[in-house]
């Protein structure tokens, strides 16, 4: 009977340890005056990080019970989940809040990747960032762009205030993630009906002058709607296992016909198990006054060499080579 109490004993304290090794402590360190808000922020991200932290230890699954935290975050996560896992080492974390136009965002948590798929050789060190709204609930998780991608945003623009830089990061980042996370949905929501896909093809050509012809690099671009772009992406989806796809290089221009419109032009690596290939993508966005998500009117992409040379920077497409739609004035 002694023994038995003993290995009774013996198993509720391992079990305590390991649930204390799993359980995550978020504290804000600035950033946030308001007392009960920023308990309510602290208390929610630890129970998240811990609850991430349980699943990955036990059956794997995802269950957010007692955590405050949206049903698309939930969505965007169980996707990603579904390619990688990942834990939050640190017993405690201790980090600035940002505050975003619409709520708030924490950054620099330190994760450890764990791949659940074959081929996978992206980064195993990552960052998360959370995003939350104004009551502390948590809208979204992401794996965070490289920190000098981010200083990139945060400090360089053109006429572009503090607040809008952090929101244009903000989507940056989820646009970049909904591609690993395959989620046609999001991409869906986040592309204007009428937005315009354009995409470089290097091919080569015959040049026929001079005495020899000979064969030429030239760019071929292709027009597409967002249903056609769509339906071939779900189709990209469906045929790789995974898909990486990381930004550097950010240059954010506003409109100066119309404050709303951004052009965003990223270098981007694409990575996945049948395919790999870098170019730059230009996004231009049009943020609205209120609390309506942004769109995306116009996405592009170019090869960043031809031939092995580099693709000089005044032929990179920018917001210069589109009409933007002056701002409509409120009518009383």
């Amino acid at each position: 009977m002694r023994y038995l109490i003993a290995i009774l004993t013996f198993l509720t304290c391992m079990n305590t340890q390991v649930r204390a090794q799993q359980a995550v402590r978020f504290v804000i360190t600035d950033g946030l005056s308001d007392t009960r808000l920023k308990n309510t922020i602290e208390d929610n991200v630890s129970q998240f990080l811990t609850t991430i932290n349980r699943a990955r230890e036990y059956d794997g699954n995802l269950q957010f019970r007692g955590v405050r935290i949206t049903d698309n975050a939930v969505r965007s996560l169980s996707l990603l989940w579904n390619n990688l896992h990942f834990v939050c080492e640190d017993k405690a974390i201790y980090e600035h809040c940002n505050t975003t136009v619409n709520g708030y965002q924490v950054r620099n948590i330190a994760i450890k990747v764990i791949p659940v798929i074959d081929g996978y050789d992206g980064d195993l060190e990552r960052q998360l960032t959370i995003s939350l709204s104004r009551q502390g609930e948590i809208t979204g998780a992401r794996m965070a762009m490289a920190n000098h991608v981010y200083t990139d945003i945060i400090k360089k623009g053109d006429a572009v205030d503090m607040a809008r830089r952090e929101e244009i990061l903000k989507f940056v980042e989820d646009f970049r993630s909904h591609y690993d996370e395959k989620d046609i949905e999001a991409l869906d929501k986040v592309f204007s009906d009428e937005a315009l896909i354009i995409t470089g093809t290097v091919v080569m050509k015959r040049d026929n002058k001079g005495d020899q012809p000979k064969m030429r690099p030239e760019i071929v671009y292709r027009t597409q709607n967002k249903q056609q772009y769509l339906s071939r992406l779900k189709q990209t989806f469906r045929n790789n296992k995974y898909i990486k796809v990381t930004f550097s290089d950010p240059e954010v221009v506003r409109s100066k016909k119309n404050p709303n419109f951004f052009g965003v032009t990223l270098h981007q690596h694409w990575k996945s198990d049948r395919y790999e290939d870098d170019g730059y993508v230009f996004l231009l966005w049009e943020f609205y006054d209120n609390d309506e998500p942004p769109i995306i009117h116009v996405r592009t992409w170019q090869p960043d060499k031809m031939a092995g040379v580099p693709t000089p920077k005044e032929e990179i497409i920018n917001i210069l080579d589109f009409e933007i739609p002056a701002k409509k004035r409120m009518t009383q």
